[in-house]
């Protein structure tokens, strides 16, 4: 293992005690043979950039995460974006390119795309219910629109949906639905892109949008291994393809490993070992 010099990786978010990012980037670390730390940090409210700036001012502190509710936020603190993360205008990941310079991307889109085809869950000409309209839909929208589906946006607060589906129309197909209209669709994917799952609960969406045929997805998922609220609820009312967002966590922090240290580790490999470790 690279042993010249330790590299440190942060991920910058509220609340951040959830996540399986440093277990994620442990078993990285060993695949590519670069030795480097991850780890947690709990940013208060308007703390971002203050506490963004104390931990790039040191010398092997390469880069970092942004995580729910600064993936948006972040964009004003970035020096250079990659194109996709301009597109979306929502950043995941940071790099530190040289003293005072900042580069964001998003990998959450090619993340979801990568699990998506991996479990089979993604087809072209399908009818995608997203669930959400933060940073997590804004990384995920275009590259879900670039496979030739008609997008559908769903959000409690009707206002913010319609502002996402009017940023991505020019790229393809993609709607915003109110709550008195939801039920008149049938969907062959329903995204919970919200955080609902981090505090056990379930977004407020009818039944009947639910099938045995239904494909249903969560970008949250449980350490315990147990199924995510979401899940649990399509689940009861008919599902029989449920997926959280493990394998999403790992393909997208597989693509920020690459920018930052130019490996690409084995996705099939840390998503065994993950799910072997969260249900102990």
């Amino acid at each position: 293992m690279v042993d010249l010099d330790n590299f440190y990786i942060s991920l910058f978010g509220n609340p951040v005690s959830h996540s399986l990012s440093p277990v994620v980037h442990k078993i990285f670390s060993k695949q590519i043979n670069i030795k480097y730390f991850y780890k947690t940090v709990l940013t208060p409210k308007n703390c971002l950039n203050i506490f963004l700036k104390k931990f790039f001012k040191e010398k092997y502190n390469l880069g970092a995460n942004i995580t729910l509710p600064y993936k948006k936020k972040i964009i004003q603190h970035i020096d250079i974006l990659t194109n996709r993360a301009k597109i979306c205008g929502s950043v995941n990941t940071l790099k530190k390119i040289e003293d005072n310079v900042l580069l964001g991307d998003n990998t959450d889109g090619i993340g979801i795309i990568a699990d998506l085809k991996r479990l089979n869950f993604l087809k072209e000409k399908n009818n995608i219910l997203l669930i959400g309209a933060g940073g997590a839909a804004y990384g995920i929208v275009p590259n879900l629109i670039s496979k030739n589906n008609n997008i559908y946006i769903y959000n409690r607060t009707f206002y913010k949906a319609k502002i996402l589906s009017e940023k991505f129309n020019k790229f393809g197909n993609i709607f915003y639905l109110k709550n008195k209209t939801i039920k008149n669709y049938n969907f062959d994917l329903i995204i919970n892109a919200t955080s609902s799952g981090v505090f056990n609960q379930v977004p407020d969406i009818p039944k009947s949008i639910i099938s045995e045929n239904s494909y249903c997805y969560d970008l949250c998922f449980k350490k315990n291994g147990r199924i995510t609220p979401f899940l649990k609820w399509c689940k009861k009312h008919g599902s029989n393809y449920l997926q959280d967002g493990i394998g999403m966590l790992v393909c997208q922090a597989a693509h920020s490993c690459f920018l930052w240290f130019k490996k690409f580790p084995n996705i099939k490999k840390t998503i065994i070992k993950l799910k072997n470790k969260i249900k102990i």
